[in-house]
């Protein structure tokens, strides 16, 4: 199986749409992100299976699981942080499956490639998830164009009206 492994709070805290909803509260934020998880997974299918990593600070053994379809978020407990669980899933399930981790964090990075695993910046994970947003409304909104871009595009329709 193919597997997307996110750290969760070094995604919503690099990934402006959802930093700002922080200031509404961080299960907003969270809530936000899963949701932008959710729509993309639905309509792409990259990945069998995208599992986002959160701390925790519950005290039960164990962790804390949520499931939205094919998307499952794990909060770690108070005896191991989110970057430790994504370790851990790297040690079990590497050999068996093919995994992306999308995480900025240097420790996470040099484990996922310790284990043979594929890393993902998360401007990376950003723009995977932004292209599928954009690809649905079936239009190119302008700021996502390079002024360079634009400048061709405006130079061609130029040309093609004969107003060059």
């Amino acid at each position: 199986m193919k597997y997307l492994i996110i750290d969760g709070y070094n995604a919503i805290n690099k990934i402006k749409e959802f930093e700002v909803k922080r200031d509404i509260s961080l299960e907003t934020s969270r809530l936000a992100f899963i949701k932008a998880l959710v729509d993309f997974r639905r309509k792409n299918h990259l990945f069998d299976k995208i599992v986002a990593v959160f701390d925790g600070k519950g005290d039960g053994l164990g962790l804390g699981r949520e499931s939205y379809g094919e998307i499952e978020v794990l909060f770690s407990n108070k005896d191991k942080d989110a970057d430790g669980v994504i370790v851990d899933i790297l040690k079990i399930s590497s050999e068996k499956n093919k995994i992306t981790v999308s995480s900025d964090d240097n420790f996470i990075k040099n484990h996922t490639r310790a284990f043979g695993c594929v890393v993902m910046s998360i401007k990376e994970l950003e723009n995977l998830i932004s292209l599928k947003k954009r690809a649905s409304r079936g239009k190119i909104i302008e700021k996502d164009l390079e002024t360079r871009e634009l400048n061709d595009i405006t130079k061609e329709l130029k040309k093609h009206w004969g107003v060059e």
